[in-house]
């Protein structure tokens, strides 16, 4: 009965909980839930997370037998710097920062033997800065001399219905449906035309012109769909290979309504609409898994996200009425590794690391204030404890090292002897619980 009240009141709770967070590999979270987490995100071949599973490949929940569930909570701390200078004018300026929860849940159940179904509700990805108006920091002086005050807040939470099926006792195929829900908060934001005006000399085009986005604060969110197919093959006993796509996830526009915001124009203050589309990108994974003894696994995979080609990240630079035309990401590749040593019958040590590469080219690096996903460099660890048969307890931390980015103030062509330098890293908590049937 507790189990049966368990399952659909966490599940409400995770889907209820806000998606503000924060992510490693691009702005998705390298791994999901303490286990996952720890062992750096490797799940493409390993079996050894639920939550993993469905965040990376559903093949690996045919693994998993009888009815299994495992929550996690993840609290977020991001720490982020811009610096900015203006021929002889520079300014270093540090973003509020607090810890973010990050919910996880997932639950499958045997529907033969070689069927299971499961549903999760997983926070996957996000980014977000709150940098104060600075008057000796160029790029945050007062309007219209810098942006003034800087926030954002994206926040990216998809919920998995899967299937995955036992196909020969060597092949695990899953197929899951990825229905997601995003929020964003941007101010100001770029990527709606100015209320521009010609300044006081009159002229347009001139140094002296005045251009103020309007704020997109009031935050808006849109639903997203796409799937997620997978496959794994227990080569030996030993070795297991496996290979994953994700879709892209194609969204709805996010839609805002704010006022223009020049106090030097007749619309000042007045209403008005604008929107903007963000999809996530296709990710192409594969991975190995090998367990050299009984007690220890270890794990390799490398994925492919394919931001150059999706909407929102795709293009870069400034449309014809002054507005952002995306934030101009690279495509990425990341490579996570991971270990697990069964310690006794009741402790488990795990230990990981995920290196992302940086979608981010130095050259947008003003375009992507708001967004400074740069962080590449991620070490994880943590343990299990078995609390009882069935019931583990599991805690986890990692901490993703400083990163910077560094390139000119763009108006729209690249200023001389200015600079834009956005600097972020990470450290993260994690508790989580899995259920397991008792044998």
């Amino acid at each position: 009965m507790r189990m049966r009240l368990l399952i659909p009141l966490t599940a409400v709770l995770t889907v209820a909980l806000p998606a503000s967070l924060r992510a490693t590999d691009g702005h998705f979270l390298h791994g999901v839930g303490a286990v996952n987490s720890a062992l750096g995100g490797t799940a493409v071949a390993s079996n050894t997370s639920l939550l993993g599973s469905f965040f990376v490949n559903p093949a690996g929940l045919a693994s998993y037998a009888g009815t299994n569930v495992e929550m996690g909570f993840e609290l977020m701390k991001p720490e982020r710097t811009v610096e900015s200078s203006y021929y002889t004018m520079h300014g270093s300026t540090t973003s509020g920062s607090e810890f973010t929860p990050i919910p996880a849940f997932g639950f499958t159940t045997q529907l033969s033997d070689k069927v299971v179904v499961g549903l999760a509700g997983l926070g996957i990805g996000g980014f977000g800065v709150n940098y104060a108006a600075d008057p000796s920091n160029p790029i945050l002086m007062p309007r219209p001399n810098g942006f003034g005050q800087v926030y954002s807040n994206f926040g990216l939470m998809k919920i998995v219905p899967a299937i995955a099926w036992k196909a020969s006792p060597k092949l695990r195929l899953g197929l899951a449906l990825n229905v997601d829900w995003a929020t964003l908060a941007v101010n100001p934001m770029p990527t709606a035309a100015p209320a521009a005006d010609p300044g006081p000399d009159g002229k347009p085009y001139t140094a002296d012109d005045r251009a103020f986005y309007s704020s997109a604060a009031a935050a808006d969110g849109a639903f997203g769909f796409g799937m997620q197919a997978g496959l794994q093959y227990q080569a030996t006993d030993r070795l297991a290979l496996g290979l994953s796509y994700t879709s892209p996830q194609m969204f709805q526009d996010f839609n805002y309504t704010a006022v223009y915001e020049n106090p030097n124009l007749p619309n000042y203050n007045t209403s008005r609409t604008f929107k903007f589309r963000m999809d996530a990108p296709a990710i192409y994974a594969a991975g190995l898994a090998w367990s050299p003894t009984s007690k220890l696994q270890t794990a390799a995979d490398v994925k492919f996200y394919t931001y150059s080609s999706t909407k929102g990240f795709d293009q870069s630079g400034y449309n014809a009425d002054g507005s952002v035309k995306g934030f101009g990401w690279d495509d990425i590749m990341v490579v996570a590794l991971g270990a697990q040593y069964q310690a006794s019958d009741k402790v488990t040590l795990r230990g990981g690391y995920n290196y992302s590469g940086n979608p981010i080219p130095d050259a947008m690096s003003m375009y992507n204030l708001p967004a400074p996903a740069v962080v590449q460099h991620n070490i994880s660890g943590g343990l299990g404890f078995k609390v009882r048969p069935g019931v583990e307890i599991n805690i986890a931390g990692y901490v993703a090292l400083a990163n910077s980015i560094e390139g000119p103030m763009m108006k729209p062509t690249a200023v001389p002897s200015t600079s834009v330098k956005n600097t972020m890293s990470e450290k993260s908590m994690l508790i989580g619980f899995t259920f397991t049937p008792v044998k």
